[in-house]
């Protein structure tokens, strides 16, 4: 339990605050560096949602209904599918109260609305603009918290949260970048120090306690089929992540010629550590 308090504290809030500390002393960041943040952090998610957490819940729910490994495999891909789709609803009202396209012409323009974007602080009432951008945040840090604290349940024979702390990693990592790019475009925007740093830092809370709800939820002495759904809204929730925020991201704003070896970076050394365990 120790662990899980200190290292996702570590891998949300502590990460978000010295991103945007960073944005201080490196107010033009190398975009190469941005490229292999974001990259490496797709890989790692990747590795572990496929390696780690998708046979978690499909194992759990094969035991909850006979060892049939294949109709629970089908069940775990239908809550998946669920909740992937009611997460990218959320993302398309968020999208909607944003008035993101109200200036645009035509619809079919690329639209570079996600979690990081900080544009809807353009508008004139900051009230409701700041609320649909913690709004934004919240939604793309559930999934993560979330997924996070989940981890945390499995240790090996040392009682070392293995996956926990290696997601951790890859996580602080992503909220390093995430509280670079939110201090920058606060400041930006013309907002003062203290109230740029004050928001990012906000943004990062739900991550922090929606990983001490997944935790303690999913070591609750329960069935393999509350697991088993609890493992497979993880996946759902962060195959969002990787599909409608961190993926279109990384194709428009960080690409490099190199993405393809900070992605494998991201798989190779996740899913090492993973099988290691």
């Amino acid at each position: 339990m120790t662990y899980m308090f200190l290292v996702s504290l570590a891998a949300t809030i502590i990460a978000t605050l010295l991103g945007a500390l960073l944005n201080k002393l490196l107010e033009k960041a190398p975009h190469e560096l941005l490229s292999f943040f974001q990259n490496f952090t797709v890989g790692g998610l990747v590795a572990l949602t496929f390696i780690e957490l998708f046979p978690e819940a499909i194992e759990n729910y094969a035991k909850a209904i006979g060892d049939n490994k294949i109709l629970g495999a089908v069940y775990v891909a239908l809550i998946v599918l669920l909740v992937a789709v009611v997460f990218f609803a959320l993302h398309e009202l968020i999208h909607k109260l944003s008035n993101h396209h109200s200036h645009d012409k035509d619809d079919n323009e690329d639209c570079h609305d996600h979690g990081h974007t900080m544009e809807v602080f353009e508008e004139k009432n900051l009230l409701l603009a700041s609320f649909v951008f913690l709004s934004a945040i919240f939604v793309h840090n559930i999934p993560e918290g979330l997924s996070l604290g989940i981890s945390f349940i499995n240790a090996n024979s040392n009682n070392v949260p293995v996956d926990g702390i290696i997601m951790s990693s890859i996580l602080f990592i992503h909220n390093l970048l995430i509280g670079y790019l939110m201090m920058s475009s606060f400041l930006k925007s013309n907002k003062s120090y203290k109230f740029s740093l004050t928001m990012t830092l906000l943004s990062s809370l739900p991550a922090y306690v929606l990983a001490i709800v997944g935790y303690f939820v999913a070591s609750i002495d329960i069935s393999e089929l509350f697991k088993g759904v609890i493992y497979s809204i993880s996946v759902g929730s962060l195959l969002y992540v990787l599909f409608i925020e961190l993926l279109p991201q990384t194709s428009k704003e960080y690409k490099s010629r190199f993405t393809f070896i900070y992605v494998l970076l991201g798989l190779l050394i996740s899913g090492v550590l993973v099988f290691l365990e």
